[in-house]
């Protein structure tokens, strides 16, 4: 009696991995990032931050935190894709804790922010 053929893996039939899914995601949650750093230098925010800029900049430090946790927890499918998995890992880490420096010091109006150090430091 012939045996039953083998039913796919439940990952086979996905276009990418987990971990890649995960990274993009990471990607387009760091440009809002960003964003929300930019509008923060708007004259009328600097140093007096009102609280729709700090739900805002809550609800994006947690997205940030959830996909550089969950990117952490991802598996890759090669070699490649765990290095640049472990790189995004380390950038949103990394990304994560400028943001939130650069949030504080534009909404309380400290002056060492890492936007403001490093035009010192470029001479601008």
């Amino acid at each position: 009696m012939a045996t039953p053929p083998k039913p796919p893996a439940p990952d086979a039939d996905r276009p990418i991995s987990r971990a890649a899914f995960f990274g993009w995601g990471l990607g387009f949650i760091s440009l809002i990032a960003l964003s929300v750093v930019g509008l923060g230098h708007s004259p009328q925010i600097r140093g007096a931050a009102n609280l729709q800029y700090w739900v805002v900049v809550a609800l994006v430090g947690a997205a940030v935190a959830a996909a550089t946790w969950a990117l952490a927890r991802a598996e890759a499918a090669s070699r490649a894709g765990d290095a640049a998995r472990r790189l995004g890992v380390g950038l949103g880490a990394l990304g994560l804790g400028l943001f939130l420096w650069e949030a504080v010091a534009i909404g309380r109006g400290l002056s060492p922010s890492p936007v403001g150090i490093a035009t010192r430091l470029l001479g601008y």
